[in-house]
């Protein structure tokens, strides 16, 4: 496993560590959750993630996510890679990981509002994750859905974004 991801899985262990309770572990109760979160990182094609989670199941959870993309404006704009991870804690006290990639061009980010005049800005981000696993199993797949908003305001004449945060779901199938 690249260095990049090891040190992003024990940042989300060290997040859940502190959010979630310790337990035992088992599979995710949950194959859905409703995520929110916000962007703490950017660059022109890679945005990184982090939030909560609620399961379909009663799961709470702790998520990350780096989303590598085509630059924001190009036609189309695919997701091109990146990397999903979430600690689970089921509603029994169980704590698993899920974790997968985000498969190239297996996804989309599409303007949903431009910000006119210097108005919010949203977007519509969609991926397709291969190779889906927890503690308990590997193989599986899923489904990332989220509303990226740009919260952006004048300063000094400038257009800038203040604050970036998602909200939507994610799909398992583990």
């Amino acid at each position: 496993m690249p260095l990049k991801y090891r040190s992003s899985l024990l940042a989300l262990a060290a997040l859940a560590a502190i959010v979630l309770p310790a337990a035992g572990s088992a599979a995710p109760a949950s194959t859905s959750f409703a995520i929110v979160g916000y962007e703490y990182a950017f660059t022109s094609t890679v945005g990184s993630f982090a939030g909560r989670g609620a399961g379909d199941a009663g799961d709470t959870a702790a998520w990350n996510a780096t989303v590598a993309h085509d630059p924001l404006g190009s036609s189309p704009t695919y997701v091109n890679g990146g990397r999903f991870q979430m600690a689970t804690v089921s509603p029994t006290g169980h704590v698993d990981s899920v974790a997968g990639t985000f498969a190239y061009q297996g996804g989309m980010i599409t303007t949903l509002d431009t910000g006119a005049d210097c108005t919010n800005q949203s977007f519509m981000v969609t991926g397709t994750l291969e190779d889906v696993a927890t503690t308990t199993s590997a193989g599986g797949s899923g489904q990332f859905a989220a509303t990226l908003t740009h919260y952006r305001t004048r300063l000094f004449g400038h257009c800038v974004i203040y604050k970036a945060r998602v909200a939507g779901t994610v799909d398992f199938t583990y």
